[in-house]
């Protein structure tokens, strides 16, 4: 699995989850693991702007596939 691909995220978003759920619901974990995710992508110190923005897109893909 590609890191940082829609489907690395998806794994993540999930295992996160279930990880957490005594802690949060599924959503709040979800939101949880996407801020911390764009918080690091952000402060990540890559020099290519379309490298950030490739991972940004897959992370909200696959918060958008995860959350249904």
């Amino acid at each position: 699995m590609e890191q940082f691909s829609v489907a690395f995220f998806e794994e993540n978003f999930k295992t996160y989850a279930e990880q957490n759920e005594d802690v949060f619901s599924k959503q709040q974990a979800m939101n949880s693991y996407y801020v911390s995710m764009v918080s690091t992508i952000i402060n990540d110190n890559i020099n290519k702007n379309s490298e950030l923005v490739k991972r940004i897109r897959n992370l909200n893909a696959a918060y958008q596939n995860c959350r249904s």
